[in-house]
C-alpha cells in the first residue's frame, strides 16, 4: 500500500467515526424527546433508578432511555453477580466492562450517582464507544478483502445508518460484539489466526454465537486445502484447525463452567437438582433459553408472534435475497464450496459482494438465517444481524454503478432509516419488539 492510499483510509476512518458518533448522538436525542413526549408501556425504570437527589433525577431522565427490557438483567448481573438461573442467557463480557469503567473512569462522579446510575452510564459509554469502533474496523476490514476505498467506505456509511441503530446505543451487547467479530475478521485476512482465534474467543463471552466463527478456520484450511499436498501437510491442516477451533471456544465454555460450577458442583442443591447438570455436554446456556426463553425449532411459530414476524420481514427479505443472489450468480461456486468458480479472483469488473472472497461470509450469513429463521425469537434478527458483513456489503452492492436515489438504494436506505427511527421511539418508551 502506497503512502497516499494509507493516509486516504486513516482520513477515512475518522470520517467514519465522525459520522458514527454524530449517529449516537441523534439516537441518544430522539429517543429521549420520545421519551418525554410519550408514557411509558412499563414502569419498571422507576423501580431500577428511583428519583434521589438532582443530579440523580436528571440522569435517570437523559441516560434512563438506554435501560430497557435485556438491560435489565445486564445491569442486574454488573451489579450482584449472577443471582437468577434464567439470567445465564446474557453473557458476562458486557457487565464485567461496566463494573470495570464505573470502578474506574467514572470513579469520581459516584459521590453524584447512585452505583446503579454508575453502571448505566458506564455500559452506555461502552455500547457506544464500541459502536464507532465496529464502524471503523468494518471499514477496514472491507478495505483489505476487497481493495476498493469507496465501496469500504459506502458500506460503513450504511453500518451507521443500520436499522438496529438503537440496540447498537443502549446497555445491549451487540456493538460490542460487532467490534470484537470486525476485528477478528480482520486478523483473520491478514493471516494472524491466533489472534483472530483470542478475538472471537473472547466475543463468545459476549454473545454464544461467536463460537460459529471457528467455522472460517475449518474453511481456510480443510475446504480451501490444496488435495495434491503431502500427507503431512493434510495432517498439520487438520491439527491447526483444531487447535484454532479449540482456542475460539474457550471463552463460551469457560462460561458454560462457570455456570456449571454454581448448579451442579460441590454446591449442588440435593433439594431442587437442576435437570441440564445430567445432559451431555451440561450447558447451561441451552437449558435457560429453552426452558425460560421458549427458544427452540420452530417453537416460535405460533399466531400471536405474527405481528414480530411482520417487525422482522424487512431484514428476513433483505437477508434471503442476499443470500439467494449471492448463490445464484454462481451456483458451480456455491456446490463446490468456493473451490470452483467461473470469475477470476482478481477480475476487477466482478462486484465484491459477488467475489469468491465472500464466500464463507455468506455462508455465516445462510446458517444463522436458517437458525433465526427455524429457531430463535424472529424479531430479534435485525439487531442480531447487525454482526454481519455481508449485510451491509449487499445493501452496498446496490449503490454500485446506479444513481444514488435510484429503485433499491433508495429503498435500502428508507428501510435503514425508517426502521431505526421507529425503533428508538419504540425502544426509548419500553414498548416491543426488543
Amino acid at each position: 500500500m502506497d503512502k497516499s492510499s494509507s493516509t486516504t483510509i486513516k482520513a477515512r476512518a475518522w470520517t467514519i467515526a465522525y459520522y458514527a458518533l454524530l449517529s449516537r448522538l441523534f439516537i441518544w436525542a430522539v429517543a429521549v424527546a420520545s421519551h418525554a413526549l410519550v408514557q411509558d408501556y412499563d414502569s419498571a425504570l422507576e423501580l431500577i433508578l428511583p428519583i434521589g437527589t438532582g443530579p440523580q433525577r436528571l440522569f435517570k431522565s437523559i441516560f434512563g432511555v438506554f435501560l430497557r427490557w435485556d438491560a435489565f438483567y445486564f445491569l442486574h448481573i454488573a451489579e450482584s453477580g449472577y443471582v437468577f438461573e434464567q439470567a445465564h442467557a446474557f453473557f458476562p463480557l458486557l457487565p464485567a466492562l461496566m463494573r470495570l469503567v464505573a470502578g474506574t473512569v467514572l470513579y469520581p462522579i459516584q459521590q453524584y450517582l447512585t452505583y446503579s446510575q454508575t453502571l448505566v452510564l458506564a455500559g452506555s459509554i461502552v455500547a457506544n464507544v464500541s459502536f464507532i469502533i465496529a464502524a471503523v474496523q468494518l471499514y477496514r476490514l472491507t478495505n483489505l478483502l476487497f481493495g476498493r476505498e469507496r465501496f469500504a467506505f459506502l458500506t460503513a456509511l450504511l453500518y451507521v445508518l443500520t436499522p438496529s441503530g438503537i440496540f447498537m446505543s443502549a446497555i445491549y451487547t451487540e456493538s460490542l460484539f460487532s467490534a470484537l467479530t470486525f476485528t477478528g475478521m480482520i486478523l483473520m485476512t491478514q493471516k494472524r489466526y491466533f489472534m483472530a482465534a483470542i478475538v472471537w474467543s473472547i466475543s463468545s463471552t459476549a454473545r454464544s454465537n461467536g463460537i460459529l466463527y471457528s467455522g472460517f478456520f475449518i474453511y481456510e484450511f480443510l475446504v480451501r486445502m490444496d488435495f495434491n499436498c503431502s500427507t503431512m501437510q493434510k495432517l498439520w491442516a487438520v491439527v491447526k484447525t483444531g487447535f484454532l477451533c479449540l482456542v475460539t471456544l474457550l471463552g463460551f465454555l469457560a462460561v458454560q463452567a462457570y455456570g456449571f460450577s454454581l448448579y451442579c458442583g460441590e454446591k449442588r442443591s440435593t433439594l431442587d437438582p437442576r435437570p441440564w447438570c445430567d445432559n451431555t455436554p451440561p450447558l447451561i446456556y441451552n437449558f435457560v433459553q429453552e426452558f425460560y426463553w421458549n427458544v427452540g425449532f420452530m417453537r416460535y411459530y405460533e399466531v400471536k408472534q405474527i405481528p414480530n414476524f411482520l417487525f422482522a420481514a424487512p431484514m428476513l427479505t433483505l437477508s434471503t435475497a442476499g443470500v439467494l443472489y449471492y448463490i445464484f450468480y454462481d451456483i458451480g461456486r456455491v456446490l463446490t464450496l468456493g473451490r470452483v468458480t467461473s470469475f477470476p479472483p482478481r477480475d476487477k469488473s466482478n462486484p465484491p459482494f459477488m467475489s469468491t472472497t465472500t464466500f464463507p461470509y455468506i455462508a455465516l450469513w445462510g446458517l444463522l438465517l436458517m437458525i433465526n429463521i427455524t429457531t430463535m425469537h424472529i424479531q430479534i434478527i435485525t439487531r442480531a444481524f447487525s454482526c454481519m458483513p455481508p449485510v451491509y456489503w449487499f445493501a452496498a452492492h446496490q449503490f454500485e454503478g446506479q444513481t444514488f436515489g435510484s429503485g433499491k438504494d433508495k429503498a435500502i436506505v428508507g428501510f435503514f432509516v425508517m426502521y431505526g427511527l421507529v425503533g428508538i421511539v419504540l425502544f426509548a418508551n419500553f414498548f416491543p419488539p426488543a
